[in-house]
């Protein structure tokens, strides 16, 4: 039996085929493949007013549309800020749980890191040598990819890369069945970074969270910074992981 009050029937007919890979093909370019996947196969069902990812796919989709009317209708539900933060011997444990996988390298590049999950698969999945720029055992991956505010030029770490195919989706679905959430591994890095008194605008730098006005003014200052105080968190790993 459906239950009728978790789905909108404002929404009229489902979008066709047609105005799917429209936006499909507009939205690629400011998200993920796999976000844009995850979008389309919500639109081909009705809006869930319960589900947050049902809501966002489809506001984004009748912004995209032009109807502001049913893009406002929509309320989007508030949830509180998620302020858990790994520990230390927590972030320990997932190692060894991913030890031996096929996110095993994934997993030791985000802590590196810091940058957001899909970036570092792309990394992954585009690996080139060429691209590393490495001294004292410290390098720096030019990735320099934007997804609408979101840009990151390099990514920085100490683990030997290689290349390895893997999709966002299944790299989430083992580090599910192991009881690992992705999105905790960046807040980690970060806290971590500023316990050991990196400037702010450093860690944003590094985990590619720096605003486009202060990157055109400033890029070139917070890469040499970024490259001076990397080295204190690569020293802290060594130790604390």
């Amino acid at each position: 039996m459906n239950d009728s009050s978790t789905h909108s029937k404002a929404d009229g007919n489902l979008p066709s085929e047609v105005e799917l890979i429209g936006f499909y093909n507009d939205y690629i370019k400011k998200v993920s493949k796999e976000t844009c996947k995850e979008y389309t196969n919500y639109l081909r069902k009705p809006l869930n007013v319960n589900n947050k990812s049902s809501i966002l796919a489809w506001k984004k989709y009748y912004k995209w549309k032009g109807d502001l009317e049913k893009w406002k209708a929509i309320k989007t539900k508030k949830s509180g800020v998620d302020l858990k933060v790994p520990s230390v011997d927590q972030v320990k444990e997932w190692l060894t749980k991913v030890k031996g996988t096929k996110v095993e390298l994934l997993f030791k590049l985000s802590v590196e890191s810091g940058v957001r999950f899909t970036e570092a698969i792309k990394l992954l999945n585009e690996y080139s040598a060429e691209n590393d720029i490495c001294e004292n055992n410290i390098c720096t991956s030019t990735l320099n990819w934007s997804r609408g505010s979101k840009r990151v030029f390099y990514v920085f770490h100490t683990t030997k890369l290689e290349r390895q195919s893997i999709t966002y989706n299944y790299a989430k679905k083992i580090l599910h069945e192991i009881n690992i959430n992705p999105k905790y591994i960046r807040k980690f890095v970060a806290t971590q970074m500023l316990s050991l008194d990196i400037p702010s605008q450093v860690v944003d730098f590094i985990e590619g969270r720096t605003p486009d006005s202060i990157l055109s003014r400033h890029y070139l200052d917070l890469l040499t910074l970024a490259k001076k105080y990397y080295p204190i968190y690569v020293n802290w790993i060594k130790t604390a992981l």
